[in-house]
Formats: C-alpha cells, structure tokens, sequence
C-alpha cells in the first residue's frame, strides 16, 4: 500500500516500490554566491568563432557557448555592470547583431533563463531556478519530452527525483546540467587564451589618421611596460587589436627576439607598421596585449666606451627583420656537407664548434667534372671543366663519406679532394661512386677563396 500511494503522488515517477526521500532543496537566497561573474549573450549569428573575436573588445575572456550565443567574463571590469550590458548591446545592436543578454554567476542558469524569455537585465543575486520549466535546459527533445510524460515539468519537480534511478534511465545528461544550473560546473573555453598583460584605449572619436594612431599606440605602450616592470618582465610577442564599430576588426602581431619593455623600442617597431591598418571609418577600440613574456631582470647601464649592449644588438635585429628576413648558420649533425649546416634564428645561442678544411660557401648546383687519374683510386691529375682542361699541381685526399644509413639517406659514397689548379685555383672536387666504378662521376662542389 505504502509503495501505491507514493506512485498516485503527483510528479513522482514509478521508479521504486517504496516511497524514497526527495533531497532537501537549497533555496536560492542560501546558495554560495560565486564570485566570477558572466554574461550571456543569445542572438543569431552569435556563435561563431569571428563574433568571439570581435567581443574581445569588452573583456579578454570569451568564448562560444555551444551553438547559442557568447559567453563573455565580466570579472573585474571596472565599469558597472549595468551600463556595460547597456554598453555591449548597443555596440551588437550597431553592428547588425541584435542579442539579448544576462550577466549573473552561474552561465549555465543565464543561459536556460534566456532559453525561457527573460529579458536582458543583470541578476543580483540570481533568481530562484525551481519555477524553471523543464524546457529550458539543454537537454534533448526527445528527453524532454520524455520527462513531460513521467510528469517533470519542472526544476523543482525534478531535482526532487533520486540522481539513481534518473542516471539508469536518462544517462548522466540530467545530472550534469542540473549541477551546471546551480553552478556547481561551468566549464568555459575562451576562443583565445587571456594574455598575462593588455591594455585597452576607448576613443571618443574613431581614429582615422596615422599620426592619431600613432598617439594612441605610444600612451598603450607606455602602460603596458608599466605593467611588465612591476611584474618583472619583459614581452616576447606583442598583438596589437584595432576594432571598428562594423563588427570587424585589424591586428598586428610583432615578435621581438628578446624579451623587452622598453617603451622606445616597442614604439618603434609598431609605428612602422601602422600604415598596414585600414581604419576606413575609423577605430573606436585599440587593445594591446604581451600574449608571450619572460622574466627580465633589471639591468644597469654601462659606462660609454664599453661594449655594446646585449639588448642594443637584439632591437637592431628586431628592426632588421621587419625589412628583410634574417638567419646565420649553425652546426648540425651530419657529415655530408649540404647538411652539416643549417638556418636558425639569429638569436639563437651559439654552439662552438670546430669546423671542416671546407670551403666556406658550396655551390647550390654541383658543376659535373671530367677526371683523368694514374689509378682508379688515386687522385686526378687532368680536370675538364666545359671545354677547359685543368691541370692538377697538388692534391690532398681523399676524405671519404659514407650515406648517413641511421637517417634512412641512400646514397653512393663519395670521396673529397682539395686540388689546386695550374692557373692557381683551389678546388673542391669529390668522386660519386666506389673508385674504378663504371657510373663513378667526378663534380666540383666549391672553391677555397
């Protein structure tokens, strides 16, 4: 009797035979506020990647809550709340995205609030979520229309079921997202990840002439390096975001070779590209960002006379680099001497080594040679290069190289001569092929100056 009664009790599904204990619901005025705070914005054409990037105007976190809209983190913004959803509608209004917004704790509850009809105001504290139909979680329709026919219409209803039996029937769906609606979980992904330094500049009037942007970049400058000398580093790699009110926006990204804050320096390498921007209409927001830092130590100035500075030599190169590209040579680990040297960044530390009796520059394309010998494993004594014979006065060899078979390189050996020519020039000439070979082939790789 006791298990019918509890199955003609309204909302209360025939899931057991006996009658289980509904848990305690937390009325929302005792629920621990979270202190990160949100904004959820819904509008069509919200969620995509390129809207993301744009709201990255009012705050450095953003992201895309799954195929609805934005979530935008309002946490220590310095405006009021009120007047920056005020402020971030009218901007979406303006660029032809008109949304409806939250701002309040939990971005799951925003969201299924607005799936409700809520209009856009700011929750504080949040509202009571019991009263909240069913609908409007994200669930499938298909379990929700499931629940409606077990009688759970609403939050309250079912957070009043046992998480078991919900779980065996419905999967772990339900459980999650009633955990999510109270805040319990909110996973969040932004579409960039927050640098640890940015600066922002509103303009009253958009910026349309370079000399503006020029001001405006130099007083960013200024407070961004503030911010790395008390935090004790320097910028590695500098992104500078310009944004106009037709939902577009332009960015330059500068890298530098070693970490800096000097203000001089950075001005410059970005005052040099300003005439890259396209304002058109005009920029209403500049956002600089250090998205890579090091830490820097502080370093006293020399005394004139001495060398030069490190950090003098790395702008000379950063400035260098944005006209031409830049590279040196460093040693790598190989024998054959196309690849015993490779390109690397110019500032990259030095490795010492002990270099071959190589020339010092080969030629790209190997010239073929042909070589008259006393034996087939001696060294040439009459060279034809074209049309002109060479005779050999001295030779030095050989110095033999086999294929590199550990990196999988398949190819016939060789063996290097240093020739010195009749007519005084010095050669490095190599043999492709086992001495006495019929396909052996004789080349000039390069020339000792």
């Amino acid at each position: 009797m006791t298990g019918r009664r509890a199955a003609r009790t309204p909302r209360l599904p025939l899931f057991e035979a006996g009658p289980p204990t509904p848990p305690a619901l937390i009325p929302a005025a005792e629920q621990t506020a979270s202190t990160r705070r949100f904004l959820m914005l819904h509008g069509p054409g919200l969620a995509q990647p390129r809207a993301a990037v744009w709201a990255l105007r009012f705050s450095p976190l953003v992201g895309l809550w799954r195929d609805e809209g934005l979530l935008i983190e309002t946490t220590g913004l310095p405006e009021a709340e009120p007047a920056l959803l005020a402020r971030i509608l009218a901007a979406f209004e303006k660029a032809g995205h008109p949304a409806r917004g939250l701002i309040g704790a939990a971005p799951a509850a925003l969201a299924a609030l607005l799936r409700a009809g809520l209009p856009s105001q700011v929750l504080d504290p949040m509202p009571d979520l019991a009263r909240l139909p069913v609908s409007a979680l994200a669930l499938p329709e298909a379990m929700i229309a499931a629940l409606h026919r077990l009688g759970l219409r609403e939050v309250a209803a079912l957070e009043a079921q046992p998480r078991g039996p919900l779980a065996r029937r419905f999967g772990p769906a339900i459980a999650q997202e009633l955990a999510a609606l109270r805040g319990a979980i909110a996973p969040f992904t932004p579409i960039r990840p927050p640098p640890r330094h940015r600066v922002a500049r509103d303009c009253l009037s958009p910026l349309v002439t370079a000399p503006g942007l020029e001001r405006a970049i130099s007083g960013l400058i200024a407070q961004l390096c503030a911010g790395l000398l008390a935090a004790g580093e320097g910028a590695r790699v500098l992104r500078l975001t310009a944004f106009r009110g037709d939902a577009s926006w332009q960015e330059l990204r500068q890298g530098l070779g070693q970490a800096s804050r000097e203000p001089t320096h950075l001005h410059r390498l970005l005052a040099r590209r300003v005439e890259e921007l396209r304002p058109e209409l005009g920029f209403e927001r500049l956002v600089l960002a250090a998205e890579v830092t090091e830490a820097l130590a502080p370093r006293q100035a020399g005394l004139p006379g001495e060398d030069t500075a490190p950090e003098e030599l790395a702008a000379l190169l950063d400035r260098l680099g944005q006209r031409v590209k830049l590279w040196r040579l460093a040693p790598h680990a190989s024998h054959w001497p196309e690849r015993a040297l490779r390109r690397v960044s110019p500032f990259a530390k030095p490795v010492a080594f002990q270099p071959a009796a190589r020339p010092v520059r080969l030629l790209r394309r190997p010239l073929p040679l042909e070589a008259v010998a006393l034996l087939p494993d001696a060294p040439p004594s009459l060279l034809r290069l074209g049309r002109q014979s060479h005779r050999i006065l001295r030779a030095m060899g050989p110095e033999r190289l086999e294929p590199e078979w550990w990196n999988g390189h398949a190819a016939r050996p060789r063996d290097y001569y240093r020739v010195e020519t009749q007519c005084g020039a010095r050669w490095w000439v190599c043999r492709s092929g086992a001495p006495g070979a019929p396909d052996a082939r004789w080349y000039l790789h390069g020339s000792f100056v």
